[in-house]
């Protein structure tokens, strides 16, 4: 994975620098030649949590880099988008030889996930708000970003019903619903308006069911990205 991601770099300053230059000849073969190294390391499928979050921060780097072409940027949001479902689907729990263990506290009494497959140094990796919700209904873990929305520690956060961040309308009609068709092996994805600050912002839940090693559904894994609303743009 490494030596991909470097010759990738390598082969990105020269273009780089070709553009700079404004030789069209060289830009040319070198767009050409990067090519191929970009959808290999997207194609390439971690064998330990080292090369998976060698993939995840490349594209997160690239992301930066790309920032002002939309292209790019749809291409990289769809590029992280494929690599948490190829890791974090169902049927993933054996793609890591070593996996580390997530451990929880307070309410879930320190329990240990069968063989812990989630990796918490990749997932905090992700710029999106991501959590991990038991059957229970409980916060197993959640990033940062997640976090700092809910105006809680990460850690704080861990063995706590759902229901105090959503109230038990929302959670009754929607979230609970949502849960629970993740727990029966669903991939789960919808959007749904939020009031923020006096504007009103549209979120898209996707939901992918958590599985230990062994197989079994220990939770659903939600990614919660904010999207532009779109009527209100074409409405200004």
């Amino acid at each position: 994975m490494k030596e991909l991601i470097d010759l990738f770099w390598f082969k990105y300053s020269q273009l780089q620098y070709a553009v700079k230059s404004g030789d069209d000849l060289l830009i040319n073969i070198l767009d050409r030649e990067i090519e191929p190294v970009l959808d290999a390391i997207y194609r390439e499928e971690a064998k330990n949590s080292v090369d998976a979050r060698l993939q995840f921060q490349f594209v997160l780097d690239l992301l930066q880099k790309e920032a002002g072409d939309v292209s790019s940027v749809l291409r990289q949001g769809d590029a992280l988008q494929a690599l948490a479902d190829r890791y974090f689907s169902v049927g993933s729990g054996d793609v890591f030889e070593k996996p580390r263990a997530l451990q929880s506290t307070a309410g879930l009494q320190k329990a240990r996930v069968d063989e812990g497959f989630l990796n918490e140094a990749i997932l905090d990796c992700m710029p999106d708000r991501i959590a991990v919700i038991t059957t229970d209904y409980r916060y197993l873990y959640t990033n940062s970003v997640n976090a700092v929305r809910l105006e809680e520690r990460p850690m704080d956060l861990v063995g706590r019903h759902i229901v105090e961040f959503v109230g038990i309308q929302r959670f009754e009609q929607r979230v609970k619903p949502n849960l629970d068709r993740c727990f029966s092996g669903e991939l789960v994805d919808y959007t749904y308006p939020k009031d923020v600050e006096n504007r009103t912002i549209v979120v898209r839940c996707r939901m992918t069911p958590c599985v230990s090693s062994t197989g079994k559904i220990i939770g659903a894994i939600l990614i919660l990205q904010e999207i532009a609303n779109r009527r209100r743009s074409i409405a200004a």
